[in-house]
């Protein structure tokens, strides 16, 4: 073969494989679609479900160049029964595909299973590219439900990557501007904050996450949502409320005193540093019951990493 028809073939085959990337990517923007069916599981809190799934869904939103549709069905998940069987999620995306047709190109569900209650939490990211109809799917054990949400971020993006088969055109999570890194919490000291949290007397767990959130577990079952922002170049944390008032975050006063502060309270708020021991000193500025009334205040708070 002469070089002038070898050099016609590679650019015939590149055009090709161009068109093929060009028919992948979405007019809008160049994004890529994916829609999000969330989590199939057998854990029966659903408030905690509640709080994984939006997760796991603002973990791809932060995925540059990829746009991101919320297809969660309670009416497909009740009619899904493999859970236990189905490890890659494929038989629950042909029953997503069936019951509500999606224009693509990619699937996205996470599959969270746990066969009894003594053994250890199995979590699944999956994937299906509808233009070749393969599945991309990664899973990973723990010893801790919390630590699926700890550990996700990474995995998800992983996944997708791998699925779209864009490589680097997806990029990284895409990086705030100066204006919004507040906006969707901070990147610094993710690592040091992100994990399981103890020192609130009235809260049985406090989970602080990579992605800059987090959510704290009180012993009366209620469940507050919190943005996690450094501070000062990283040398202080701030952790604020993101929940509309609820007077189960105030278990110390009586309810219907509290209650009365409905309108006017500010969300609770925590300005702690990382001290050498590695636990987290500072304020939490929040009300309290002094006698018959109830006023705002500064109180001291250690939290001790578990």
């Amino acid at each position: 073969m002469n070089r002038n028809k070898f050099f016609k073939k590679v650019l015939f085959l590149a055009a090709f494989l161009c068109a093929g990337a060009l028919s992948f990517a979405q007019d809008d923007g160049g994004k890529f679609n994916l829609y999000y069916y969330g989590v199939l599981t057998n854990v029966n809190d659903q408030n905690m479900l509640n709080i994984t799934q939006d997760l796991f869904f603002a973990q791809l939103r932060g995925i540059q160049n990829l746009q991101t549709f919320d297809k969660r069905d309670d009416e497909i998940k009740d009619s899904y029964s493999d859970i236990q069987t189905d490890s890659n999620c494929g038989s629950f995306f042909e029953l997503a595909q069936e019951k509500s047709p999606s224009e693509g190109p990619l699937l996205f569900a996470a599959r969270i299973y746990r066969p009894r209650s003594d053994e250890k939490w199995s979590c699944v990211f999956a994937v299906k590219n509808l233009q070749n109809g393969q599945i991309f799917s990664t899973e990973k054990e723990y010893d801790s439900y919390y630590k699926i949400l700890t550990d996700a971020k990474l995995l998800i993006q992983r996944v997708v990557f791998d699925a779209s088969g864009s490589g680097g055109a997806l990029g990284q999570s895409a990086k705030a501007g100066p204006g919004a890194a507040r906006q969707d919490g901070a990147e610094v000291g993710a690592e040091s904050l992100a994990g399981t949290w103890s020192g609130e007397k009235s809260a049985s767990k406090i989970i602080l996450l990579r992605s800059g959130r987090g959510f704290i577990v009180f012993n009366n079952g209620a469940t507050m949502n919190v943005a996690v922002f450094a501070q000062d170049g990283g040398s202080s944390v701030r952790i604020v409320q993101r929940d509309k008032f609820n007077a189960s975050f105030y278990p110390d006063i009586d309810r219907q005193t509290i209650l009365n502060y409905a309108e006017s309270a500010t969300p609770i708020e925590w300005n702690m540093t990382l001290a050498s021991s590695g636990s987290l000193v500072g304020k939490k500025r929040t009300l309290v019951q002094s006698g018959g009334s109830v006023e705002p205040a500064s109180v001291d708070v250690t939290w001790t990493k578990k």
